[in-house]
């Protein structure tokens, strides 16, 4: 991606991933499984809404949020301690995992498609998304708010749906890049991207959690 495709882009991002969910202790699949927060996830979102109320690195001018239940009421608990109006959109979900949906990890396993190159185009179960699917639809809905101008903005989603939302910024768009750049994203940790005044794309913060310590 070019320095002119950059221009006029999203200038600075905070994306959030959402707190502890039942899934991540009761043994359920992710992805589209819905379940709501812990009560360690609640003490967490609220965490991060206080440390943002105080210590925001930029004036954001909403949050936008996957709808999955998860990251909705992670946003709903920012939201109110922040003062700033919550969006809900199915285009920040996490990678579809269509019929593994909602089951235990075991039976989720057993339903798996084989695996198959390239990885990246690889459905890992029936009627769910490669992450490719999921690279596109992050992306697309990143140009989009970029497209309307809206370029101050709190994302709250999910790890993986991060991850993709993190090289859509950079431009690391290549299949090698995408094949092979993870980062590790853990419940309510905060990670800022911005343009920087020579219009380079900067990580100021990666995976930050010290503000749920010593949780």
């Amino acid at each position: 991606m070019t320095r002119r495709q950059h221009e006029g882009s999203v200038q600075e991002l905070l994306i959030i991933r959402h707190g502890q969910s039942e899934h991540h202790v009761d043994g359920r699949s992710g992805g589209w499984t819905d379940p709501r927060l812990t009560e360690l996830g609640r003490t967490q979102a609220r965490a991060t809404g206080a440390h943002l109320k105080a210590h925001a690195p930029f004036r954001p001018s909403a949050i936008v949020s996957s709808d999955l239940a998860r990251a909705a009421e992670t946003a709903a608990i920012i939201g109110a301690a922040t003062r700033l109006e919550v969006e809900t959109s199915p285009a920040l979900r996490e990678l579809n995992n269509g019929d593994a949906a909602g089951l235990a990890a075991e039976a989720a396993r057993r339903l798996e498609n084989p695996f198959r190159e390239p990885a990246l185009d690889w459905v890992p179960f029936p009627n769910g998304e490669s992450w490719r699917d999921l690279y596109t639809r992050i992306s697309s809905s990143l140009s989009a708010l970029r497209a309307s101008g809206r370029d101050r903005l709190v994302l709250v989603s999910h790890g993986n749906a991060i991850i993709c939302a993190i090289n859509w910024f950079l431009g690391l768009d290549t299949d090698e890049n995408l094949r092979c750049l993870m980062y590790e994203i853990r419940p309510c940790s905060l990670t800022h991207l911005r343009i920087a005044a020579d219009r380079s794309r900067t990580v100021t913060r990666l995976n930050d959690i010290s503000h749920l310590s010593p949780m």
